[in-house]
């Protein structure tokens, strides 16, 4: 997709929300969280020379897009709500507004990160608030 949009000259600023569309059966909140380890995606985003090594060996990239590459950095902004909040279905809980191209090529990255956890947290919170006071302990390395 991003070179896509590098063939085609597209250097238009866009924003990509983040939301959760709907939530599993008996969910009525998530806890957002994961912000930080996507700023410190982001502030280091780069494309090392053996990534660009790597996306010639992979697949039909242009050398002129690849080049293009090996000097990105990311330049747009973050907007989200706080870490820890609870949110609701269909609630935007970041935003990333930049060039296009970047935009796209750090969205499965910070979908992922959030996803996953929030999903976490959520469990996480969910669980201790069912304990109603009781410990409350977490086997799941003990899982094979």
């Amino acid at each position: 997709m991003a070179q896509a949009y590098w063939q085609s000259r597209a250097t238009r600023d866009a924003t990509f929300s983040l939301h959760f569309r709907k939530f599993p059966c008996n969910r009525s909140y998530y806890v957002f969280v994961g912000l930080e380890d996507v700023l410190d995606y982001l502030e280091a985003f780069s494309f090392s020379d053996a990534d660009i090594e790597a996306l010639k060996y992979l697949g039909p990239f242009d050398d002129g897009f690849l080049q293009y590459l090996s000097g990105l950095s990311f330049s747009g902004e973050v907007r989200s709500m706080p870490e820890g909040t609870l949110f609701f279905e269909n609630e935007p809980v970041l935003e990333v507004a930049g060039p296009v191209i970047e935009c796209q090529l750090v969205e499965t990255f910070i979908v992922n990160q959030i996803n996953l956890q929030s999903m976490m947290a959520t469990k996480a919170a969910r669980t201790v608030h069912a304990a109603a006071g009781r410990q409350v302990l977490d086997f799941a390395a003990r899982r094979s």
